[in-house]
């Protein structure tokens, strides 16, 4: 008997993505079941993408996203235009995460200098200016 092997998520995918192929590669031998899970995917997919761009506007953040790329990577699994669109959507988030974060960065090092000169200005006010502050941490 084998131990059951501690793989983790990845061996999981990695499971569930082989037995997809196998599955997927037995249908595509049947033209008929080929066409019919064709059209079932991209029905789901774009039903779930058009019920993603329906709840965009809502007030509560996430639902209407998460579905949209829900929807949009059910049909990348079958159509190599929504693999391209996938992909770019992909690379313009990235590039979207990585303006946020350097924008961040940028807010939170000038804020620290904000209240360290604040600081030194209330002891030059106070007259103790013989004491220093000493810069404030960056978390």
């Amino acid at each position: 008997m084998n131990p059951a092997p501690t793989e983790g998520t990845h061996g999981m995918r990695l499971r569930l993505k082989v037995w997809h192929r196998k599955k997927r590669y037995a249908i595509r031998q049947n033209p008929l079941a080929n066409q019919a899970y064709r059209l079932l995917v991209g029905t789901v997919g774009g039903v779930l993408v058009l019920a993603g761009l329906a709840m965009i506007p809502l007030p509560i953040p996430g639902p209407g996203w998460a579905t949209f790329f829900l929807g949009l990577g059910a049909l990348s699994t079958e159509f190599t235009w929504a693999k391209r669109v996938t992909a770019f959507m992909r690379r313009q988030l990235h590039r979207a995460a990585l303006i946020g974060s350097a924008v961040m960065t940028r807010l939170r090092d000038g804020f620290h200098r904000q209240l360290e000169l604040l600081g030194q200005n209330m002891l030059d006010v106070s007259g103790f200016a013989h004491y220093r502050l000493s810069p404030i941490a960056a978390a």
